[in-house]
């Protein structure tokens, strides 16, 4: 059978029709949605809603629920049966975006960014409510933040963490009208450990530094690496009274930890102490000053001994 000859200048393919724009390809889909949105908006409107994959609800002006989307039921974990047409639990603020906890304790939460846009119904006035589940994005920030805070070698909080923590229990004492003791620990000879026996060896001796305070103080204490050689701890709910009890503890468990060692990696510490006092309450800086100052007292107490024993 012989082929179809083409006309001179004719090209190839040309005998195939051209798809039509307005046929059934994907060019036809546009028209399509076009249509859809001009003759049934509200069932659109429908569609945008309830596949939105933010939480929406509608808020009257008394602050009561009257519209939820599936996926706000997700959020809050509650039906529209549930919520509509009971108050809203958490704040309308059509200024600014707001982060509320919507369930869980401490290790097991859910955290929601809420934006509010005002909106009118006819004569009626209410707040259009987006619900964004943003507990992944406040769980890595608090891991950032907690690491920032913690320092790498010794477990303890580091000096922003503990001013932080200070601060805040500063804050309550005043309050509550509670005692705390701040004590100020310097390892004695870090220099000549480490140059002696290398740094490693300086990093180890930090290392059982804050154990032994682990082991010396209770939970609720706030424990720190201060900065190089110096720790500083908060003893909260300690009385002035207790001061010798916790340098008796802190004594017994550096003995035992040096009963174990041989005499050239023995540890000893130059201590200073400070008291807060709820009836004369003094800042953290202040508290820091005085146990600073009393624990330099204390080394050079230590070093004119060792020099008299030089001698």
């Amino acid at each position: 059978m012989k082929k179809p000859v083409r006309a001179r200048g004719q090209k190839k393919n040309a005998e195939k029709p051209r798809r039509n724009a307005g046929g059934n390809g994907a060019a036809s889909k546009p028209r399509r949605l076009a249509s859809l949105a001009e003759s049934d908006r509200e069932e659109l409107f429908s569609i945008l809603v309830a596949s939105s994959p933010d939480a929406l609800m509608a808020v009257d002006e008394r602050g009561f629920v009257r519209y939820m989307n599936p996926a706000a039921e997700r959020l809050l974990d509650k039906s529209s049966a549930d919520l509509i047409g009971r108050p809203f639990s958490f704040p309308v603020d059509s200024l600014r975006s707001q982060e509320v906890t919507i369930s869980g304790g401490a290790a097991d939460f859910k955290v929601a960014e809420i934006l509010t846009e005002e909106a009118a119904w006819g004569k009626e006035k209410f707040y259009v409510v987006s619900l964004r589940d943003v507990t992944r994005n406040v769980r890595m920030r608090e891991q950032l933040r907690a690491l920032s805070d913690v320092d790498p070698l010794t477990g303890l909080l580091n000096r922003r963490g503990f001013f932080e923590a200070a601060q805040r229990q500063v804050s309550l004492a005043r309050r509550a009208k509670r005692n705390m003791t701040f004590l100020f620990v310097d390892l004695d000879g870090l220099k000549r450990i480490n140059d002696t026996h290398g740094h490693l060896e300086g990093d180890q001796c930090l290392i059982e530094v804050a154990n032994i305070l682990r082991k010396t103080f209770r939970q609720p204490d706030i424990l720190s690496r201060y900065g190089g050689d110096e720790f500083a701890v908060l003893a909260i709910e300690a009385m002035e009274g207790s001061s010798k009890k916790i340098l008796d503890r802190l004594d017994k468990n550096l003995s035992a930890h040096n009963a174990h060692k041989r005499p050239d990696r023995r540890l000893s510490f130059s201590l200073g102490l400070a008291h807060f006092d709820p009836a004369s309450p003094a800042s953290v800086e202040q508290l820091i000053e005085r146990a600073d100052e009393r624990m330099y007292e204390n080394k050079n107490v230590k070093k004119r001994e060792r020099e008299r024993a030089a001698r």
